[in-house]
């Protein structure tokens, strides 16, 4: 699968032609094509007020003045200060809704993304970590915005500029321009390996300044370590390497930039001297005014700029299209796990059974079997435990029940049917689940017990609290249901998230209770308090639990051991132990020579 965050994909062309991709972004753009337009139109008016400026200027030193008009020197030298200030009012105007149209772009472009990114299965965010994931996005996203506001309006503004400027001083005088143009079009030229030269520089700027702020934030999390171990002299060594590998990057660095633009200032000085060495015997003839020196000094000012950012505007771009491309790969990701054909069903209502049918499953086509070949019944009423060695395939068992995943070869079915026949929502309606690792939302109580389902109601919150013995919570936690909670549940300690997550699931009366290690987080008191909140709530209701503490399992119908991908055992407590096979070890390793009560 693609990697959407490789972090050298920024210096990556497009796979696909630029054009298919810029088609792509048409229907984001659609919507504002008129104030696109419009944008567009004010760039070329600011951009003829800009060469209008010498112009005017030539006629004030050429005409206004050699005929002593004070009135006429007034009114042109109005007129260029007015020029001057509309260009720089439209010129405003045109990037503020250059800026707007980038903006609305993006975010109708992100809040496809999230909700397609919604609908993806696990597969995805394991080949893509949503953190890393979500920093990629957003990145590319940005340059997308650039490249529909300042991007594309610099790269127009950039060829009008250069065409205007060479038209005009061509048709003001020919000898005088060829000479400016051997000076100026090779500075374009030499800007293009010299800019990708300090791209590349300025990337290893970069690297060297990430690697910084890694290894600080690592040895800043670890300042006890490092102070009881006696390590803080490697840390500060470490650092003081990375500091100045830092150091002569950005030193080569400005070096590079500074050469390089004082290059270009002397060229620019170069340019106006051969303007005045051309224009001289002109002038001395009276064939070439002193206005049209002056008027080619100007739009040479106005040259050397555009020139050298021409090459680097369309780097951006290629860039930017780089970064859409990865974007429209994420929006033609299709999900692992699509609904079923089923789509207007809901939970089958009564079911009996739910079996995995030889059910075979890896994570990528490169990686082991996960699970091979494994059947077993899961019958209503029934509480099925998973117990095994870590690795071993329990969680995988879990996460395909739940679709996070899809079964490459068997099937699992309720009464017959395929749960893959069936709609998400339908299937997941009745499930309810409670992991090891507490996904709690910074919010309030009552927010994450519902999560944001405000139909439920607040005696509903209370009662499943108090099903698991954890109404204390809303004493404990001020405010109560309407108290705050932090992302993650970091105010909170892990027995107390485990608590809201459990109380989560019974909120949602699911017809089959999922608990995935949900005792193997805590202390032994939170420990049997979620135990007995558990035997409560599998009263009636179907469960599989997946479990390394096996005193949470003892009267479970059924316990079975995966081990390597395959069911190893199966049986009852008592008859898993007197086969003295694996379980009858793992419990050996736990208990010694102790039985557990049956």
């Amino acid at each position: 699968m693609y990697n959407f965050y490789d972090d050298n994909s920024e210096s990556k062309s497009p796979k696909i032609s630029s054009m298919k991709l810029l088609l792509r972004f048409v229907p984001y753009l659609k919507p504002h094509r008129k104030a696109f337009a419009f944008a567009v139109f004010l760039l070329l008016f600011a951009i003829a007020g800009e060469l209008a400026g010498p112009l005017v200027l030539r006629a004030v030193i050429d005409d206004a003045i050699p005929a002593g008009s004070a009135s006429e020197i007034v009114r042109l030298s109005g007129l260029f200060a007015l020029i001057f200030l509309v260009t720089m009012a439209v010129s405003y105007l045109q990037v503020i809704i250059a800026s707007r149209i980038g903006l609305a772009i993006v975010r109708s472009l992100k809040r496809k993304l999230f909700d397609h990114v919604m609908t993806l299965s696990m597969g995805f965010f394991h080949t893509n970590p949503s953190g890393k994931l979500m920093a990629r996005v957003e990145s590319d996203t940005e340059r997308v915005r650039m490249l529909f506001s300042e991007t594309s309006m610099a790269l127009l503004r950039n060829a009008a500029m250069v065409l205007g400027t060479l038209v005009i001083m061509y048709k003001a005088d020919s000898y005088i321009a060829l000479r400016v143009f051997a000076i100026t079009i090779p500075v374009g030229l030499i800007a293009l390996p010299v800019l990708r030269k300090m791209r590349g520089i300025w990337m290893e700027v970069r690297k060297s300044y990430a690697s910084i702020a890694g290894v600080a934030a690592e040895f800043v999390r670890a300042v006890p370590v490092l102070q009881v171990f006696g390590s803080t002299a490697y840390a500060l060594k470490k650092m003081h390497k990375n500091g100045k590998d830092y150091f002569k990057r950005e030193m080569k660095a400005s070096i590079w930039e500074y050469t390089f633009w004082s290059f270009l200032g002397a060229l620019e000085i170069a340019a106006v001297a051969v303007i005045l060495v051309a224009g001289r015997p002109g002038v001395v003839s009276g064939v070439v005014t002193v206005g049209t020196v002056v008027m080619f000094v100007e739009y040479t000012r106005r040259l050397f700029g555009p020139l050298v950012m021409f090459s680097e505007t369309l780097n951006q771009i290629q860039r930017a299209l780089a970064s859409g491309e990865r974007l429209m790969e994420i929006l033609d990701t299709e999900t692992q796990t699509p609904d079923g054909k089923l789509i207007n069903s809901g939970f089958p209502d009564p079911w009996s059974k739910i079996e995995f049918e030889d059910v075979w499953f890896r994570y990528s086509e490169e990686a082991e079997w996960a699970l091979r070949g494994v059947s077993f019944t899961l019958s209503r009423g029934e509480t099925i435990a998973l117990v095994g060695d870590s690795g071993g395939g329990k969680s995988t068992i879990v996460s395909l029940l739940m679709r996070f995943h899809h079964i490459e070869k068997g099937r699992i079915a309720i009464d017959g049917v395929n749960i893959n026949d069936l709609s998400l929502d339908a299937w997941r309606s009745g499930l309810g689940l409670v992991l090891q690792e507490v996904n709690l939302f910074s919010g309030t109580l009552s927010g994450n017990l519902t999560v944001f389902d405000h139909s439920v109601s607040r005696e509903d919150q209370e009662n499943a609290l108090r099903v698991i013995e954890a109404g204390e919570l809303l004493e404990r936690i001020p405010g109560g249901l309407d108290g705050k909670i932090s992302e993650g549940g970091a105010n909170l300690s892990m027995g107390q998230r485990q608590l809201i997550n459990i109380a989560r699931a019974m909120l949602r009366q699911p017809e089959i209770l999922v608990l995935d290690e949900a005792t193997s987080s805590v202390d032994p008191g939170t420990e049997q308090r979620i135990q007995r909140a558990t035997n409560l709530a599998l009263s009636g209701r179907t469960a599989l639990v997946v479990a390394h503490r096996l005193a949470t399992i003892v009267h479970a119908s059924e316990i079975i051991v995966i081990r390597h991908g395959i069911v190893a055992e199966r049986g009852t407590h008592a008859e898993l132990l007197s086969e003295r096979g694996i379980y009858s070890r793992l419990h050996a390793l736990q208990f010694g020579g102790d039985s557990i009560a049956q």
